[in-house]
This record gives structure tokens, sequence and C-alpha cells, in this order.
């Protein structure tokens, strides 16, 4: 009995000496079977992925693909062909966009969003892997759904100046087609309500995530598997083409991607508040971004997008017009401190509205600080 024990406990050693690091290996490999299902579904379509590329899986709204080794410059890092991307040169979503909105180009955005909606239903929908790993948004991330109150106190950042624009074209997009939404919900036994927020859904996916076709013949809306995965940055380290004669989509990398590093693109230069009413997030220290800017409005600070610097020189310098005595130098110095220690508001805006608008109450009450400090210093000369 004690021999057959021994024997038993060298087995198991020696096993678990070889399971080990096999394990340890696929651990540092494991994703989830959607992403599988996604690539396998790009692959045996005509298109490519690069094995070099990897998910980094936070959470089903938090994903972003690196490096799992080094990728050189001008390496090929995907191609997505059209057969596989959603858009009108696309027969099946064609034929769905003719049945909602006939041949108006104006609808070529809004025909995605209605395919989506319904295709999504389509158990035998070769679009299927690329729905299934499609992340979870958030509205209240998106304009369209702010208050009245963050509104106000938002319009003078830039921010809100898209919303009729957003809120026009979405009704535009949903008007036409309200009712066949309906019969679709009642034939699919789908709460109403519900199925109209899938389509909300849809709109805000589209909105953030379609490409276009530069250089192509044809320029229009499209929804690409994978490549809408990765993230944007004002330093991107890859770039994506149209290829009219492959018919498709490519991504190469622009300079040598170390191993465990994001893979980037580019959405397009960007500031920071357009960055964020139209995808949700801003970067911080973004070279495109605007800087702040600060006007006297009686006897006020009011926040628009310039040149914070510039602003304050100028209302030292009508200050100085008016005859009043003040070191200019050490005052721009102190209120150039101060507003360091709070950083840029867009460089701190985050998806979080809460803390949007802490931000920019504490950035007025900052200003105008300094407005009632100078008044004061100014009567008792």
């Amino acid at each position: 009995m004690n021999i057959l024990i021994f024997i038993i406990i060298i087995l198991y050693n020696f096993s678990k000496e070889k399971i080990i690091p096999k394990l340890i290996s696929l651990k540092e490999e494991t994703y989830s079977k959607e992403y599988t299902n996604l690539i396998n579904f790009i692959n045996s379509n005509d298109g490519y992925v690069n094995p070099k590329l990897f998910p980094k899986e936070l959470s089903k709204t938090n994903r972003y693909i690196i490096s799992k080794e080094k990728i050189n410059i001008n390496e090929k890092l995907l191609f997505i062909p059209n057969k596989i991307s959603i858009s009108k040169l696309n027969a099946l979503v064609n034929k769905k966009c003719l049945e909602a909105y006939g041949f108006n180009e104006d609808y070529d955005y809004a025909c995605l969003v209605y395919f989506m909606t319904i295709d999504k239903y389509n158990s035998s929908s070769i679009f299927k892997p690329y729905y299934d790993y499609l992340p979870i948004i958030n509205h209240s991330d998106f304009i369209n759904d702010f208050t009245q109150k963050e509104i106000e106190m938002l319009k003078e950042t830039g921010i809100t100046d898209g919303i009729k624009n957003y809120n026009y074209f979405y009704y535009m997009a949903l008007e036409p087609v309200k009712n066949k939404l309906k019969n679709f919900a009642n034939s699919k036994n789908i709460r109403t309500n519900d199925f109209l927020e899938e389509f909300k859904y849809n709109y805000n996916m589209v909105l953030t995530r379609n490409f276009g076709r530069p250089g192509s013949y044809y320029d229009i809306n499209t929804m690409v598997p994978y490549l809408d995965l990765l993230n944007h940055s004002d330093k991107n380290n890859t770039h994506w083409i149209y290829e009219d004669k492959k018919e498709g989509y490519t991504l190469i990398a622009v300079r040598d991607i170390e191993k465990g590093e994001e893979v980037t693109v580019t959405y397009g230069r960007f500031y920071n508040s357009l960055l964020y009413k139209t995808y949700g997030f801003v970067i911080p220290g973004n070279i495109y971004h605007e800087k702040m800017k600060v006007n006297l409005c009686n006897n006020g600070f009011v926040l628009s997008i310039d040149s914070l610097n510039e602003t304050i020189q100028n209302i030292f310098g009508k200050i100085l017009f008016f005859g009043k005595n003040i070191n200019v130098d050490d005052a721009k110095k102190y209120i150039l401190n101060d507003l360091n220690n709070k950083r840029n508001y867009y460089l701190n805006l985050r998806t979080n509205r809460l803390s949007m608008n802490v931000i920019i109450k504490e950035h007025i009450e900052i200003l105008n600080k300094y407005i009632y400090e100078i008044e004061k210093f100014n009567l008792n000369l």
C-alpha cells in the first residue's frame, strides 16, 4: 500500500511539472469564445487577422487590442473584405435599406442602423459573430441624453453644439421605419419600447464605430468587424486604407510596435470636445486639443475655446489700459499656477457627467475669484 501511494505521488508530481507550464501559457493567451468566433468568421471569409494581435478583455464595455509579439513597421495586421462588412454595397444590407427607406441617399447612415436592429434577431445571420462581440454602451455617455441643466452648464464648451443636429438625424432615421420596427417587435414578442431602445443603441453604435472609404470610388458608411475594436490615439501606430482592387479594408503598422503595446488607429485630427460629443471619450494630452479660453463678461468669466494664456493677457491689458496699477507678471503667475493645479477642463473630462459638471463649476469659481480679488485690490489703491 505504501509503495502504491509513493508511486501515485511521484506520478502526480511528474504530471504537475509537465502540465503547470502549459496551463500558465494557455492562461496568458485566454480570451472569450466570442473573440475566437470573430477571428474564425473573418479568416473563413477571405479575411486576415495577424496572430500577433491579442485582445485585452477587461469587461464587455472595455476591450482593446495589444501586440503579443513585436510588430514591425509596414507589417500587415488586418484585411476585412466587403462581404463581411456592413454597408449598402452588401446585397443583404442594400435589400433591407430599400425596403425601409427606398432609394433616398440621405438615409445611407440610417439604413445600417435599421439593418443591424432587424438582423440581430436573425439566428442564421452571417454577421452573428460580429454582433456577439460588440460592446455594451451606456446611452448616458452621449450628448442626446444630457439633461437641460447639463446642457446649460456645458453650452460654452462646444460639447453641446451638436445636440440639435444629433436629434434631427436620429428622428429622421427613426420616423420612416417606426411602424416597421413596431410590427417586427410584435412578430418576435418583443416589447416595443425595448426594441426602439435597441434601435437607439444601434444608432449610437454606428455613430461611434463606422468607417468611410477615403480615396475609394464609394465613400459610404461601413461597419468593419475587428477594425472597430482599435482605440483612437492622436499618436496612432497603425494606418488603415480601403483598397478598391482588393475590395476591403487593410490595416498596416506605421512604426514598430513593441510587445504588450496597445495597437491604435486615428479617428481623425479631433480636439477633445469633438471627440467627446462624437465618440463619448477624450484624450489627456491630445495634441489636437483646443485649450480653454475665458472671456470677461459682466465682471465674470465665461468658458469658451481658445488660448487661456492669451485671454489672461487680454484681461490684464484691459486693466492696464484703464489706468489700474497692478503687477501683471505676478498676477499672471498666480493665476496660471492655480489653474495648473486643477489641470485643463477637457483633460479631466470623462464620460461621467457628474465629474464634468464639478470640474466646470470649479473652474468658473476659480476664475471669478480672480476678477473679484483684482477689483478689490484696485479699489484699495
